[in-house]
């Protein structure tokens, strides 16, 4: 595991501490909800708030900032003096996703970690509905839902669903939906966290090694996150970028790991002809897909 500042550790091992001295008493939290922040100044106080406003409330809110331009992090700072749930964070300098996502890993207390993006809306059972799943099926590691797209001012693009068949999708996409997953803490330490090299689709890599150690993952069909696509958003603004890594992973895992099916291979291939096409047709083509 990767090995990161003093005063984060010392951080988390007095969080207890620091939660008896603020203005009220608080139950140990039972979920760890983690979010990373970096230039979302617009919408990261939607983010906060449909956290803060979840029906299930032992929870703590570890926020990372990764040294943001734009007052995200005064925006954080504004929340975290309000409500003592939360636990902000500054990089010291710029270190992208992977690093941010590990650091935020590093500091939760609890062994269920919830993810959350900083320009995404989470609806207000989600914390509920992935913690009730999870502690009633101690043989399932990972739950997730889907998602609806929405654009910057709001407007629904499309919904996107996700498959309940793994071993169907593995190679051919990430299986789930990142910031709609809830898992358990254990299972980031058997599969090595994330690769700090890996800034575009890391999760896809994660999602990849747990399949390696058979870990039972669950998709459940409801819509409980909307998830906001930005114009100068990684995934959207680094498409060509992020179908690139996406197609490096694949190769890498089925040079040494997995044998794909012929329509993994065929899929592969038509994702190489898709990085001939302009990034808006690739966006549209995702879209048709349910990429």
């Amino acid at each position: 595991m990767i090995d990161y500042k003093l005063s984060d550790f010392l951080c988390s091992n007095l969080n207890w501490w620091c939660f008896t001295t603020k203005n009220y008493a608080m139950t140990r939290p039972l979920v760890s909800v983690i979010m990373p922040v970096y230039n979302t100044k617009q919408w990261v106080w939607e983010a906060i708030e449909s956290i803060l406003n979840q029906t299930f409330k032992e929870f703590e809110f570890i926020i990372v900032d990764d040294w943001s331009t734009d007052w995200s992090y005064e925006v954080c700072e504004e929340y975290d003096n309000k409500d003592k749930r939360i636990r902000l964070y500054k990089n010291e300098k710029n270190q992208w996703i992977s690093y941010t996502r590990n650091r935020l890993l590093s500091l939760a207390e609890t062994d269920y970690i919830a993810t959350q993006d900083s320009d995404d809306i989470s609806s207000k059972d989600r914390l509920k509905l992935e913690y009730e799943f999870l502690s009633k099926h101690w043989d399932y590691w990972v739950v997730a839902w889907d998602n609806e797209i929405i654009d910057e001012g709001w407007k629904k693009i499309w919904l996107r669903k996700y498959s309940d068949n793994i071993s169907s999708v593995i190679l051919k996409k990430s299986p789930v939906s990142n910031p709609t997953t809830m898992f358990r803490k254990t299972f980031f330490d058997e599969v090595w966290w994330y690769e700090e090299w890996l800034n575009y689709w890391e999760d896809y890599d994660i999602w990849l090694k747990f399949y390696l150690k058979w870990y039972k993952i669950k998709n459940l069909d409801k819509v409980l996150l909307r998830y906001r696509v930005r114009k100068w958003q990684t995934k959207s603004d680094k498409l060509k970028q992020t179908l690139k890594n996406t197609i490096k992973l694949q190769e890498k895992y089925i040079k040494k790991w997995i044998k794909p099916s012929i329509s993994d291979r065929i899929y592969i291939f038509l994702e190489k002809c898709l990085l001939l096409l302009p990034s808006n047709i690739i966006l549209w083509l995702f879209k048709i897909l349910n990429y």
